[in-house]
């Protein structure tokens, strides 16, 4: 078994797919499962493609950090592919490349074949919001994407002027033996760091999230905001810890602009009075939350932190798409009383959001704890008590949403969410909860990334 098949099997489909088109959705569903059966017998391991040694050949990594997001990421891809393939079957072919594609993020060892599948999935995303018919959104996502593969595409071409390789693990050990000045690396980096940002929703960088998130719909919705967002969020983790060297001016610039994204994230939400709208700002300020915690080497808790958020974003996106499409309405106040006869998804729905906001008993909490404990004792007193401020404000938006969807308004609000729904709003509702009440799993996930990180610095030091 090789990791290699994570890739190769979801392309070989969707050529097959485009072949027969009957077969597409059948072929979707069984390549969903498949990769998921396939990571637990795939190695850990360096593969090599191409017939040429490193640092020259192709290769992907696979280590307990790339398992990790490979998991997530596929189990997240397949709910929401099997939730909709009856009423996006013709969307089956380009669903199997961009699940090639994602993958290929998350398992590439080289910085141009990672801008190589950040152009395959950016082209199937651009493909999966079409559904949302809004053109003039989709098309600004596509020029503003393709501004940020531009300067990613600028910084790799500098750094591989400076260094001729852009084999991550090579490139890591070149700056480090030759002892580069920091100061000649501040452009490509930051290049790259926009570049890569776009695409992570970081502001200011994100233009074009609120036209494709707040006119989303079921497929699209979970697919842009947790099945994409985690795999950005978890490959951006990846170059931040291991290559982006952001210390002096340029850490503060950076930490300045995520700070700055967080409270303004919440400060938009606060305001919007539309159900999608509340959730993507929401998203935007934990995207730059998560970054945040990558920069300040918290990588543990960093992919807590996107793993929670991806599986409360899926929750509350399906759910108030669902709405949406049922009511032609995603106001606040046309959805009151949503959950009076859909107790089920309410209580999910009030799960999820009360992880998002971290309170206890739910694995939101475990995550914010630890985080916030940890910026306190690397001195980030200012972060902290900006993160605490923001999250009351996230507090009170949330609870408001809850009390409206919670309590009927004039108009019965009568929408039907099927046995699929409800059987995957059961299963994130358990984790959600076990994993806040029960915290070993967690405890053992930290040492396995840990000894990872171990294992990556050896490598990456010869």
């Amino acid at each position: 078994m090789s990791a290699i098949l994570l890739i190769a099997i979801p392309l070989l489909a969707a050529f097959l797919s485009i072949l027969s088109k009957k077969i597409a959705p059948a072929l979707l569903l069984l390549v969903g499962a498949a990769n998921i059966v396939l990571l637990m017998f795939i190695p850990s391991e360096i593969v090599v493609i191409g017939g040429f040694d490193l640092p020259y050949g192709i290769n992907l990594l696979m280590d307990s950090y790339a398992r990790i997001a490979l998991y997530l990421v596929n189990g997240l891809f397949f709910v929401v592919a099997i939730l909709n393939v009856v009423e996006y079957k013709k969307l089956s072919s380009i669903l199997l490349v961009a699940l090639a594609a994602l993958n290929g993020l998350l398992l590439t060892g080289d910085l141009f074949n990672l801008f190589v599948f950040l152009e395959v999935a950016g082209i199937a995303a651009y493909l999966i919001t079409t559904t949302n018919k809004k053109p003039l959104s989709t098309f600004n996502y596509l020029v503003i994407g393709t501004v940020g593969s531009s300067l990613y595409l600028f910084g790799l071409m500098i750094l591989y002027g400076m260094f001729g390789t852009l084999n991550m693990m090579d490139l890591i050990n070149e700056i480090q033996t030759t002892g580069t000045a920091y100061g000649s690396l501040i452009l490509p980096f930051f290049l790259m760091f926009i570049g890569l940002g776009i695409e992570a929703k970081l502001l200011p960088f994100n233009a074009w999230v609120k036209g494709i998130l707040k006119h989303s719909n079921t497929l699209s919705g979970p697919m842009v905001a947790s099945v994409y967002a985690a795999t950005i969020s978890l490959m951006f983790g990846r170059l931040v810890h291991n290559l982006f060297a952001f210390e002096g001016k340029l850490l503060t610039v950076v930490v300045v602009l995520l700070i700055a994204g967080v409270i303004l994230g919440e400060a938009m939400a606060f305001s919007s009075k539309k159900a999608r709208e509340i959730l993507l700002f929401s998203s935007i300020s934990q995207a730059c939350i998560t970054v945040l915690l990558f920069i300040n080497g918290i990588i543990v808790w960093a992919v807590y932190l996107v793993i929670a958020n991806a599986l409360s974003k899926l929750v509350l996106y399906l759910v108030v798409n669902k709405a949406t499409e049922s009511t032609n309405s995603d106001d606040v106040d046309e959805l009151k009383g949503l959950f009076a006869n859909n107790i089920l998804v309410g209580i999910a729905f009030t799960v999820a959001a009360l992880s998002v906001m971290g309170l206890p008993l739910f694995v939101g909490f475990v995550v914010k704890l630890n985080y916030l404990t940890q910026l306190a004792v690397a001195g980030q007193l200012v972060v902290v008590a900006l993160i605490l401020v923001s999250s009351v404000v996230e507090g009170i938006y949330f609870v408001k949403l809850l009390i409206k969807l919670w309590y009927a308004g004039e108009k019965e609000v009568n929408v039907q969410f099927n046995l699929p729904y409800k059987a995957v709003f059961a299963v994130i509702t358990l984790m959600i909860v076990l994993f806040g009440l029960y915290t070993a799993p967690l405890d053992s996930l930290d040492n396995s990334i840990d000894s990872v990180q171990d294992q990556i610095e050896v490598i990456y030091h010869g």
